[in-house]
């Protein structure tokens, strides 16, 4: 689950941020992404904490790097920046026990995407090389706006060329930004063949996963949906379509992708991220999963 629900506010726990390792536990989830989106300000009291109950309630830590972090950024002083607060990322990440970093390598900047690629290439290695070896990895988000880097085969592909790099896909991200290229289940399919086809399965790989439906419009990612959540009715619309086709649904649904995740060989762990109601994904997810194995 990522960061903290609404509902989660509505508790006994609710005033205590801290307590939501202990809430989590409660409804029977056991993972937590910690958003640093706005930069690793986290205090080092917070982080023994964090570390301290997340093993006590046995909830897997991982964490979401700053949105400011702009890899993919030709200029000196946002690349000096950007490689800082990263660092300063994994030392906290680190100190509350997390081994995920989740980070959006950031805009195309209406340059060559090819281009925009070497230059996020030779950045993530001068990080790399900064900060030395991790136990802890770098995980690439696929991006859900088509003026990011961050499409599944760009992502795989970095995967491939730096080391200590590894995928996070997003299915809400890359369903926006093929402009719902995930509503039929043989995409999702189709998606997790190029997953494999990359060898982002094999034993000595990591991956991690993000889950939303999600709006998009042609430019990609509007907003996250809850899974409940069911597009407007247009009123003249309705005059002509038979009530069987309303309501619908934002995609992509989560079954199909269950499916295939429970074929998957190695470790992973899927953060929900559906609106204001995190938690309410993550258990669909959960069930469905346990469902099926």
């Amino acid at each position: 689950m990522a960061g903290y629900p609404p509902a989660y506010a509505k508790t006994p726990f609710g005033k205590d941020r801290l307590k939501v390792f202990e809430w989590l536990k409660t409804i029977g989830l056991d993972a937590f992404e910690a958003q640093m989106t706005y930069g690793p300000r986290t205090s080092l009291e917070n982080c023994d904490t964090i570390r301290r109950l997340s093993q006590e309630f046995d909830i897997k830590v991982s964490v979401h790097a700053s949105y400011y972090i702009v890899l993919t950024s030709s200029e000196e002083h946002k690349i000096r920046k950007s490689i800082d607060t990263l660092k300063r990322t994994f030392d906290l990440a680190d100190r509350m026990g997390a081994n995920v970093v989740v980070l959006h390598p950031g805009s195309y900047y209406a340059s060559d995407p090819d281009k925009v690629f070497d230059t996020l290439t030779r950045n993530l290695h001068r990080f790399f090389q900064e900060s030395g070896p991790s136990h802890i990895g770098l995980f690439l988000e696929t991006a859900g706006k088509k003026g990011q880097l961050g499409s599944v085969e760009e992502i795989l592909q970095l995967a491939r060329l730096q080391s200590g790099c590894y995928p996070c896909i997003d299915f809400g991200h890359v369903h926006a930004r093929t402009c719902g290229g995930l509503a039929r289940p043989e995409a999702i399919d189709s998606l997790f063949c190029t997953m494999r086809e990359y060898g982002a399965f094999t034993p000595k790989n990591r991956v991690h996963f993000h889950y939303t439906p999600i709006d998009f419009g042609p430019q990609g990612e509007i907003t996250h949906k809850a899974l409940e959540d069911v597009y407007p009715v247009n009123p003249q619309q309705d005059l002509f379509d038979p009530p069987a086709d309303i309501p619908r649904l934002y995609h992509p649904r989560y079954e199909r992708i269950i499916e295939n995740l429970s074929r998957i060989d190695i470790p992973f762990t899927v953060i929900s991220e559906t609106h204001n109601s995190q938690e309410q994904g993550a258990l669909a997810l959960k069930s469905h999963y346990r469902n099926i194995l």
